[in-house]
């Protein structure tokens, strides 16, 4: 589900004070990206009717919009609590709509799923078996998180934590909605073919092997 928030300065109220205004980005085509569009559309704009660039990490997108740099961007957890904190205004929650999407995915060229499978198997068991570990092991879990993301505030490790227990599916098992949503930023008006670009014929193969059972009695999950 997509866990962004569109937040503009506090003195841009309405869809006509945020017209041609300047819209921060991380990099064209992330999630904050496609995320401003969605925004957009919610209050009756297109991306042709604003400014877009690209600013980096969501930190340097918020001090952005509070120096009248920009007037919005899109911005997710722990940053989201940050914006809101400092009096940002949540002129679009894309949390409540409990929008269907993919974050991120383990990209393969399609011929390596037959002459390499066994190296993807393993690769997808460990993954699989490391979130089981990380959603039912809270200290290890905040502990490899702090270090990997150099976070050393406790509330904030608190909060990046919760998110991804709210985003991340136990069996790394992709929404197919959440595909079809994706694809349809890419080519406006073209429907693409989700089965085209998403193969879970090896997890299907974890779940036929009992694999993934046997996580949940490991783990209680």
């Amino acid at each position: 589900m997509i866990r962004f928030t569109f937040f503009s300065a506090p003195g841009v109220k309405t869809a006509a004070d945020l017209k041609g205004g300047v819209v921060g980005v991380s990099t064209f085509g992330s999630e904050s990206d496609a995320t401003v569009t969605l925004a957009l559309k919610k209050l009756g704009l297109t991306r042709d009717e604003v400014t877009l660039k690209e600013l980096g990490g969501g930190m340097r997108r918020i001090e952005a919009v509070q120096s009248g740099e920009i007037k919005a961007t899109s911005v997710n957890e722990p940053v989201t609590s940050l914006a809101r904190e400092r009096g940002l205004n949540p002129i679009v929650d894309l949390v409540p709509e409990q929008i269907p999407w993919l974050f991120t995915g383990i990209v393969v060229k399609q011929d390596s799923l037959a002459h390499r499978r066994d190296v993807l198997t393993r690769f997808l068991k460990a993954a699989i078996e490391g979130n089981y570990l990380a959603l039912s092991d809270e200290k290890r879990a905040k502990e490899v998180l702090g270090r990997e993301t150099r976070i050393t505030d406790a509330r904030i490790l608190d909060i990046s934590y919760n998110d991804f227990k709210q985003q991340s599916p136990l069996d790394a098992q992709p929404s197919r909605a959440g595909a079809e949503n994706v694809l349809a930023q890419f080519r406006a008006g073209e429907r693409m073919n989700v089965d085209d670009h998403v193969d879970t014929s090896i997890l299907d193969e974890l779940k036929q092997a009992g694999f993934l059972a046997a996580l949940q009695r490991k783990y209680g999950k």
